[in-house]
């Protein structure tokens, strides 16, 4: 099954709690509480969150976390690869690994292209779509009918 883990999805969560209180510092408690996490949990989503630059961080009696970015500027994509690291649905889709029989496969030239759609297709939908269903919908609707149908054939 490809999903994405538990921090990527607690990620989310917090950045929607996060873009909820706009240009207000939220404690680590503060969105534990939100968010119903546990502090632990928290502390490892920010440093991800902060160190993927989506989330800034203020030290001191005054510190905290807010937003880094408008909803509307973060991607999907941005969030998973800083939890996950660069996507990849096979080990043949990234330029710099090769797995063992690379050389000899048919599919790993498809493989990598197929990765570079789902990347702009994550990199296309925002945490401000995320956050609201009706859009997800649309953007679900738009690729339906827009795209072409893959033929499938019993063989």
């Amino acid at each position: 099954m490809l999903r994405i883990g538990k921090l990527t999805d607690y990620g989310i969560v917090v950045l929607n709690h996060l873009a909820a209180q706009g240009a207000v510092q939220q404690s680590v408690d503060d969105i534990a509480v939100a968010t119903s996490l546990n502090v632990p949990t928290v502390r490892k989503v920010m440093k991800a969150l902060v160190d993927g630059g989506l989330v800034i961080a203020r030290r001191g009696v005054k510190g905290g976390y807010r937003i880094a970015r408008s909803p509307v500027q973060i991607s999907l994509r941005d969030v998973v690869e800083a939890f996950e690291g660069p996507i990849a649905l096979t080990e043949c889709s990234q330029d710099h690994n090769v797995c063992d029989i690379t050389d000899t496969c048919d599919l790993s030239d498809g493989w990598g292209g197929i990765n570079q759609l789902i990347m702009q297709m994550m990199g296309r939908i925002t945490l401000q779509d995320v956050r609201n269903p009706q859009i997800v919908d649309k953007l679900y609707r738009q690729l339906m009918d827009d795209s072409p149908r893959i033929q499938l054939v019993n063989l």
